[in-house]
């Protein structure tokens, strides 16, 4: 495979951007126009993560373990893309599909690359998306023999805790195996769009998960506003391994900063540190009123549960230090500041491990923040969740159920 090659005609592709990627599903739609069902009718995301997608591929191609680590899990994550074809019958993803994706590739880097596109250069790109295609295929087929390619999961409960926060319980048809800080990509049939959503929850007896959502865009404010017992969403495979990683070093204290809905994750986390033998944690949660607190008591409540590992009189019950804190104190007797600000007034966290989880700018100006500070960037772990990139790949994922266990009625 000549990887530089593949990587300078990619960087000259690359540079028509959004162009490339609308040439591309054109090209896909007019070959196959069953495929045109799979997406969304507003395709812009879908076109920045199909570059995204790309670019990661061809950074990885010398890199074997990581290419082939992305390609499996892009594959097996791919199983939940279906739609109607013209009879109205559901069509999932399925081998025919990758041949067409590849001849719509095939055909953009032609029209785009011009002159510099030579039988030896289409041979090689033919050679390397059959390489990759294969890899995709092989973690779909893997991930078939443990799980569905998508969970049904029914609205159970829901709380609208302010005009544009929601959170809502679901129970998805088929147990959902997770990792507490991971998210799931999840579709409201009526959209036919996918978002990542974090469960707030460790896993449960009952396999329900829990959502925090606030209205910020088209997905979540349909959710917060017209989300209502007894629908119905789809859940992908879930992803992410930064904050899952959280019991990295289980013998050093963890600091978690949260703003916003960022909280669900950790929340997760707490409460799988909580059903075990417990570690010192320290909760700072951040708002800029304390309106923005819509968490609160659930919070206050799972800092006074003593860890169900801990026997009565063998270590301190009080193993989670939750510490909201409000930028406009006004009516606030508590602490005042940004998160961030409070948490590094509370101590010394050079051996500590830091989860940091909010809006992408609260994300940024955290870990700038703490970075100014001397905290070294290996301590500090976060997840951003953008529909435009696909999370991180690496060897942490969740178990899988092997039997689909169910778990309720629907």
């Amino acid at each position: 495979m000549d990887i530089a090659a593949l990587r300078q005609s990619w960087s000259q592709l690359a540079v028509a951007g959004p162009e490339a990627a609308r040439f591309f599903y054109a090209t896909l739609f007019v070959i196959a126009p069953e495929t045109r069902a799979m997406f969304p009718p507003n395709m812009q995301h879908q076109e920045d993560k199909l570059l995204a997608s790309l670019g990661h591929i061809i950074t990885s191609l010398d890199d074997g373990e990581a290419l082939t680590a992305f390609a499996n899990r892009l594959g097996a994550d791919h199983r939940r893309f279906h739609g109607e074809d013209r009879q109205g019958r559901m069509v999932h993803l399925a081998e025919r599909h990758y041949m067409w994706v590849g001849q719509a590739l095939l055909g953009t880097l032609e029209h785009f690359l011009g002159p510099r596109w030579t039988p030896a250069l289409k041979a090689e790109w033919s050679a390397a998306y059959e390489a990759v295609a294969k890899m995709m295929l092989t973690g779909a087929a893997e991930s078939e023999r443990s799980a569905p390619p998508y969970w049904e999961a029914e609205v159970v409960n829901l709380e609208r805790r302010r005009v544009d926060i929601c959170v809502f319980t679901v129970r998805p048809n088929y147990l959902c195996n997770y990792l507490p800080g991971q998210s799931l990509p999840a579709q409201l049939p009526s959209l036919h769009t996918w978002r990542y959503l974090s469960p707030a929850n460790a896993p449960r007896a009952d396999g329900t998960l829990e959502f925090h959502v606030r209205a910020t865009g088209r997905f979540s404010t349909h959710l917060v506003r017209r989300l209502a017992i007894g629908d119905t969403l789809l859940l992908g495979h879930p992803m992410g391994t930064e904050l899952s990683s959280y019991d990295r070093a289980p013998h050093r204290p963890l600091l978690m900063i949260a703003g916003g809905t960022g909280v669900a994750p950790l929340r997760a986390v707490l409460e799988a540190i909580q059903q075990g033998s417990g570690r010192p944690v320290t909760l700072v949660v951040g708002g800029r009123t304390p309106d923005d607190l819509y968490d609160h008591l659930a919070l206050t409540k799972l800092a006074a549960t003593p860890p169900a590992g801990l026997r009565p009189g063998t270590g301190d019950d009080r193993w989670l230090r939750y510490v909201p804190t409000v930028e406009n104190s006004w009516g606030w007797d508590g602490e005042v500041g940004r998160a961030v600000d409070t948490a590094l007034r509370l101590g010394s966290w050079n051996n500590a491990d830091i989860l940091v989880c909010g809006s992408p700018a609260m994300t940024r100006a955290t870990v700038g923040t703490l970075h100014s500070n001397g905290l070294r960037a290996e301590q500090v772990l976060t997840e951003s969740y953008d529909h435009t990139v696909y999370p991180p790949v690496k060897a942490t994922a969740a178990p899988a159920s092997r039997d689909f266990s169910w778990t309720g009625s629907r």
